[in-house]
């Protein structure tokens, strides 16, 4: 009984952000030889050798170019030799895709050949909100939901994916599969203290889109920034699918020198945890996520955050360290950001971040490990 490892799409772009990054930490913590590398190729998964899973999680561990090279030497289908999946062998596939070939080669799978693939969900955001994504996006994913909905193994990064998946796709009130939290160590160790110097300086991490509300942020801090000195508002993330508009604000905002507002719109990772770290606290204010990274990176690295309620990574975990903004609005968004004026709540909602129940990308594998093969 074989367990392979789907990479094709990781294989194609092997980058350490975004969701290549699940590929990559499940390569970094497993098991020596859990898993058989694959990739789709001809119609058919090539098996590669087993040091590339290897060279993944060396790459994950400190990145470079020298990795990169190494991870496209040992992935290309040259090295590799056509493989059936048998009765007994599991396939898990940890990606998201809409190549065609591949999908056609899921497709024509019968039920038997599917129940031996695992699918990893992580949201359904296309189909469930659609006024959030450029036109045709929806139409576009349709082909993997219809894979998805087809698919008899399913593991979901939240309850709420796993609600969507059973409400929209399978059109029922059942529900079943696995629920894997991600982990939210991958940029650094855990604070050990709570830093409590810091200057009035507030964060939001992520690609600048409608959903995730940088326009309201935005308008909840313009006031401000200009009545309160020392007072800064960093974005941090790629520009998105935004108004163009919203856009040109956000450059023309961020190059007047003295307006204390700040866009980065490429940081690794060592600059993303440095801005965390110095923040009094990371706005989330999403109003729809599969799951929602940023804010348990946040508070993994003891910094408290400001959320709106609809952040999956959050549900459950009480309100330690986090400021719920609930209804979400701008009065609600800017009282929230003047309570962390207050040195004496930063500095509680800080001290709550320590003692936090967070998933690690160790502990996610482990989960993945068990649900693949629970023996």
């Amino acid at each position: 009984m074989s367990f392979y490892l789907d990479l094709s799409e990781f294989l194609t772009n092997p980058i350490t952000t975004g969701i290549q990054r699940i590929a990559g930490e499940l390569c970094k913590h497993a098991p020596p030889n859990t898993f058989l590398p694959v990739r789709l190729h001809a119609g058919g998964f090539v098996v590669l050798p087993p040091a590339l899973i290897n060279a993944i999680g060396d790459h994950f561990r400190e990145a470079s170019q020298s990795g990169v090279d190494e991870i496209r030497r040992l992935g290309s289908v040259e090295r590799g030799s056509a493989v059936g999946v048998s009765e007994g062998d599991t396939v898990l596939v940890p990606e998201v895709f809409n190549n065609p070939q591949r999908l056609d080669f899921f497709q024509k799978m019968t039920e038997n050949e599917l129940q031996r693939c695992r699918f990893i969900v992580y949201d359904l955001l296309p189909m469930t909100h659609p006024q959030f994504f450029p036109a045709g996006t929806s139409v576009g994913a349709y082909p993997y939901y219809k894979l998805l909905r087809r698919a008899s193994n399913c593991g979901f990064i939240s309850e709420d994916s796993r609600d969507d998946y059973y409400r929209r796709l399978k059109r029922t009130d059942e529900r079943g599969g696995v629920v894997l939290a991600l982990g939210c160590d991958s940029i650094g160790p855990r604070a050990a203290h709570a830093r409590l110097d810091r200057a009035l300086k507030f964060s939001v991490l992520g690609t600048i889109e409608p959903r995730k509300n940088h326009e309201l942020i935005l308008d909840a801090f313009e006031p401000l920034l200009r009545q309160i000195d020392g007072l800064e508002l960093s974005f941090i993330g790629k520009m998105g699918w935004v108004d163009p508009a919203f856009a040109k604000k956000v450059e023309v905002l961020a190059a007047e020198k003295n307006s204390g507002f700040r866009f980065q719109s490429a940081s690794g990772d060592e600059a993303i945890r440095r801005c965390i770290e110095e923040s009094r606290a990371t706005l989330y204010v999403s109003t729809a996520e599969g799951y929602g990274l940023p804010p348990v990176e946040s508070l993994w690295l003891g910094t408290p955050v400001i959320a709106s309620a609809a952040i999956p990574s959050l549900k459950g975990r009480g309100p330690e360290g986090v400021h719920v903004v609930e209804p979400l609005n701008l009065e609600n968004l800017r009282s929230a950001v003047l309570a962390f004026l207050d040195d004496t709540y930063t500095k509680r909602k800080t001290e709550e971040t320590l003692h936090l129940n967070l998933p690690t990308w160790r502990s996610f594998t482990e989960q993945v490990l068990h649900w693949c093969r629970p023996e």
